[in-house]
């Protein structure tokens, strides 16, 4: 029987060294728990990813039902050719019912008419003939505050009228993703369908 020799030195570390090294390879080809760790590194990510596209997602939503509630209550003044306080009140309950639910809205509804050099878009003379805001505090519409809207308000004939409907909505974000309150306000402009004005109770233009 032959004894088999004694390892030496050299041998020994290169033992070593291959244990060693089949050692790491099956450990970097081990697979198991390496989902747990992917989720625990991705889920907060993924999770305000989500949140935030819910908020941005709802205010836009806000923003385009605003718009809609506001282009509605404005065609609905248009067929009319005259109104009261208490038929505005009952829009401003229209555009509550159609918006996102916030803040008390803010509607103001002007009447306007052109009555002199209505062919020059910076000299013509804009008249207010009513306004009315649904809110307390808040000043309705003055004929000198219409030099600031007149890049807004389309040109029209001489004794024309048109409507001017405002309103504004404060949104909150329903979570925190760095969105603030926004205040969402829309400015519709309509013309009279069926008259040549939408009167007031007793306020008229003419």
């Amino acid at each position: 029987m032959t004894a088999r020799p004694c390892p030496t030195g050299r041998s020994r570390a290169r033992l070593a060294c291959a244990r060693i090294r089949a050692a790491m390879a099956e450990f970097a080809a081990d697979c198991r728990g390496s989902l747990s760790v992917e989720a625990v590194l991705a889920l907060p990510l993924l999770c305000w990813f989500y949140v935030g596209s819910f908020v941005w997602f709802d205010a836009y939503r806000a923003q385009t039902t605003n718009a809609r509630a506001a282009y509605t209550i404005a065609d609905m003044i248009s067929r009319e050719s005259g109104v009261d306080t208490g038929y505005l009140a009952g829009l401003v309950n229209v555009f509550d019912f159609m918006t996102v639910k916030g803040g008390p809205p803010t509607v103001r509804i002007t009447s306007v008419r052109c009555q002199g050099n209505c062919d020059d878009p910076s000299g013509r003379q804009l008249d207010v003939c009513w306004s009315w805001v649904n809110r307390d505090g808040r000043a309705g519409l003055g004929s000198g505050d219409l030099a600031g809207l007149d890049g807004r308000i389309p040109m029209m004939p001489l004794g024309d009228t048109l409507i001017l409907t405002e309103t504004a909505l404060s949104y909150e974000p329903a979570f925190n993703v760095g969105l603030p309150t926004l205040d969402l306000e829309q400015f519709v402009v309509t013309r009279p369908r069926f008259a040549p004005e939408v009167e007031n109770g007793s306020e008229s233009c003419y």
